[in-house]
């Protein structure tokens, strides 16, 4: 406001001065007329300076909206402006030695008109840019509570998801435990072993929402060698990590979902069982991790399953269109999926 206000002032101080802006000009005394100009300017400061402080303290301090508001506005414009003159009249006395002030009550009326209306103006802006930026300010806050909120979704979308998966594979791991102890004791107290030791890297960070391949691999591996129990020489597993690529970060439990459907609808389905190969490769700015089976490949229904469908989901969540799932058939037999996705930016190796 205190900047508008100087520079309708300087205009009016040009525009009511043209003539004489014209006659300095081809006179070569612009100079000398800038400072005319400056020292007959401070008396509309003086006039102003009190109406700025009363405008901006009561738009501060008063009303915040509605006709009490535009009223005291008005006020605060009216009152100011009495005083600005006043000040005015009281400071050319002293400055010039004239009795200026002795005319206060008759000029006032008329300065009130013309200052009033351009105090009122200046006032109105005041008001039209204060609004402009509340409302700015708002649509800031609402974006910024708005992201809040998608992120809080998101990441408890993702912690159910992975609750979904968790009690699936122990579950299953306790009933074979109880069956294999019913008939084989040694297989039973193995496969036990294997169920602490995979729990013992699993629940300490099971509700992180960020692993590492390393800690990934290190599931799988205890994941696998119980599932070697209960199928012995049926499953023959191979993890091909890279050292350079096991600090990288990923969303957790998806390669070991990935690990689950391929026992599940690859090798179980078979008398025979299968390999299974889990690989991880960096291209450009792309991780590039897959589980490849030997098993019974593409079934109906295959890709349509609940533990693909978390993870194409919370795919999307964490990386958008940047993270993707695909299933193609292995040859000579059996299903690769394969996961892409960015690579983080404190991955070793970049």
């Amino acid at each position: 406001m205190v900047a508008v206000l100087a520079a309708l002032l300087l205009v009016r101080v040009v525009g009511s001065n043209i003539n004489d802006v014209v006659i300095a000009a081809k006179e070569q005394k612009l100079g000398e007329w800038g400072l005319t100009v400056v020292r007959g300017f401070w008396p509309l400061l003086v006039m102003a300076a009190p109406m700025i402080v009363a405008v901006m303290a009561t738009g501060n301090l008063g009303p915040k909206s509605g006709p009490k508001r535009i009223a005291a506005l008005a006020a605060a414009v009216i009152v100011s402006l009495c005083v600005g003159l006043l000040l005015r009249f009281a400071m050319s006395d002293w400055a010039y030695g004239r009795n200026n002030l002795a005319n206060f009550r008759e000029w006032l009326p008329i300065l009130l008109f013309r200052y009033g209306l351009l105090g009122g103006m200046l006032t109105a802006v005041y008001e039209f840019y204060r609004r402009e930026t509340a409302s700015v300010e708002a649509m800031r806050r609402a974006e910024i509570d708005k992201i809040a909120f998608e992120r809080e979704m998101v990441e408890a979308r993702l912690q159910v998801m992975q609750a979904q998966i968790e009690p699936h594979f122990l579950f299953n791991t306790l009933a074979n435990v109880r069956r294999l102890y019913q008939t084989d004791n040694a297989a039973g107290r193995t496969m036990l072993e294997d169920l602490m030791r995979y729990l013992e890297i699993a629940l300490p960070r099971m509700r992180d929402n960020e692993s590492t391949l390393d800690r990934d691999a290190s599931l799988i591996d205890a994941y696998l060698r119980i599932q070697q129990v209960r199928m012995g020489r049926r499953l023959v597993y191979e993890i091909d990590i890279p050292a350079e690529l096991r600090s990288q970060a990923v969303p957790p439990m998806m390669l070991l979902t990935l690990v689950e459907n391929a026992i599940k609808h690859g090798l179980n389905p078979l008398p025979e069982g299968g390999t299974i190969r889990i690989g991880a490769r960096r291209e450009a700015d792309t991780l590039i991790l897959t589980v490849t089976d030997t098993g019974a490949g593409f079934q109906q229904g295959s890709g349509a399953g609940a533990g693909l469908a978390n993870i194409r989901a919370r795919l999307s969540a964490h990386f958008g269109e940047r993270g993707t799932l695909s299933l193609s058939l292995n040859q000579p037999q059996g299903v690769t999926a394969t996961l892409k996705l960015p690579v983080h930016d404190g991955a070793n190796g970049q």
